[in-house]
């Protein structure tokens, strides 16, 4: 998904955006890849993004930047609220999702098998197109041309347009998630709107609508509280931001994996099918807390934390964190998520499957995520708010020892 150095464009402007397209389970809060040690599972698109605090520190507008506009959702069989918490049968994500399934998109998780709505709806949309072999022709010109975005630069800017067809952006260029897209990207509305009428997905979309409905109704929104005050209790701090909390089912892309971008009063969470448990997506959400607050302390320490990165990139587990200061939000994200999970669950079963998961992601390559996972028993004796307490942390973490293994920082023998 031209040939864009997507890497050297990932600085989002928005409240908080993260992507973390990796095979991730709520149902377990642990990456799947835990539950297959063997497989080394494929990482599709940018993960741990740099993200700006728009929605939680606050800023204002860059010189000549617009407003967001107010957008609602007026399809009340299509969207499910409680309080902060909401599901979404998000028809920007499918009409993006099934032109891309079209035109050239084929990505399927190894263990699975296409999910049947995806199935269905590539067969009908073939179908519906077969009459515009020139149409078809252009739009997959204009993917190939276009790879470079990525997924989640896709989904991120299409969650930038109006709700329904016809879609139009709503979200000025300098606060979309990235940026960059707003020109790369400024013919895809047209594009999605010619798709829309062209391949009739008025009539694929009430086909499989019910489908998506089925799936917004398993979101447990009473849960996603309970989870977000605990997270909350965690970091002893203050939530910072007003979000609502938006889930999206996508069940026309790979099984596995989320992304999340925040615009307006919504962060949104779009979530593969298979992917975890109806609740919170507490690592996506963590990233947008957690991400500038390592950010704010990386430079007093980076001699240190840079040792642990360069050490650690060319593992599989860090392929697409080739930056330091992503590969350490990643890592602490990941140390937060799982202790996080641990003392929720408060149940052996899940403290082993979690501290596994730490294990195998620092086996994997995210070096400094059993390190800092170990230094959280420290800051939970502390009593400070996590904010507050993170260059104590950093200062107690140990120098790296270059003539230790991933597998011995974990305490495994060689």
């Amino acid at each position: 998904m031209n040939k864009v150095n997507c890497r050297d464009k990932q600085t989002p402007r928005v409240h908080f955006l993260s992507d973390c397209d990796r095979p991730y389970s709520r149902t377990k809060g642990l990456h799947l890849s835990f539950l297959y040690p063997k497989r080394i599972f494929p990482v599709i698109g940018a993960i741990g993004v740099m993200v700006c605090s728009v929605l939680l520190y606050g800023c204002s507008n860059p010189a000549g930047g617009g407003k967001i506009e107010p957008i609602t959702f007026d399809h009340a069989d299509e969207w499910a609220i409680q309080g902060g918490f909401a599901a979404l049968a998000d028809q920007r994500i499918f009409a993006l999702m099934a032109f891309l399934n079209v035109v050239g998109y084929d990505q399927e998780h190894p263990d699975f098998q296409m999910h049947p709505v995806r199935v269905k709806v590539r067969e009908l949309v073939r179908k519906n197109i077969e009459s515009y072999p020139e149409k078809f022709k252009a739009w997959q010109d204009y993917y190939q041309k276009h790879r470079g975005a990525q997924l989640f630069g896709l989904k991120s800017f299409v969650l930038a347009l109006s709700p329904d067809y016809p879609f139009r952006k709503v979200v000025p260029d300098n606060q979309l998630g990235y940026p960059w897209t707003g020109q790369f990207l400024k013919d895809l509305p047209d594009i999605l709107n010619d798709f829309w009428v062209s391949a009739n997905l008025d009539d694929v979309w009430n086909q499989v609508k019910p489908d998506y409905i089925q799936e917004i109704r398993k979101y447990d929104l009473a849960k996603m509280e309970r989870e977000m005050a605990f997270l909350w209790s965690y970091l002893r701090m203050q939530r910072r931001d007003s979000a609502i909390i938006v889930n999206v089912p996508d069940l026309l892309d790979h099984h596995l994996g989320a992304m999340g971008a925040g615009y307006g009063e919504y962060y949104f969470s779009v979530e593969n099918q298979g992917n975890g448990g109806y609740g919170l997506n507490v690592h996506e959400y963590l990233h947008s807390v957690i991400n500038p607050i390592v950010e704010k302390h990386y430079g007093r320490y980076k001699a240190k934390l840079d040792a642990y990165y360069i050490a650690g990139k060319d593992f599989p587990g860090s392929r697409d964190y080739q930056n330091p200061v992503t590969f350490a939000y990643e890592c602490m994200v990941g140390a937060l998520d799982r202790r996080i999970r641990v003392l929720l669950e408060n149940d052996p079963k899940w403290t082993n499957l979690c501290e596994g998961q730490v294990a195998f992601d620092t086996q994997e390559g995210l070096l400094l995520t059993q390190p800092f996972y170990r230094l959280l028993a420290d800051y939970e004796a502390s009593g400070q708010s996590f904010d507050q307490y993170l260059p104590t942390l950093l200062k107690q973490l140990p120098e790296y020892d270059p003539n230790k293994s991933p597998r011995t920082m974990t305490g495994e023998k060689k």
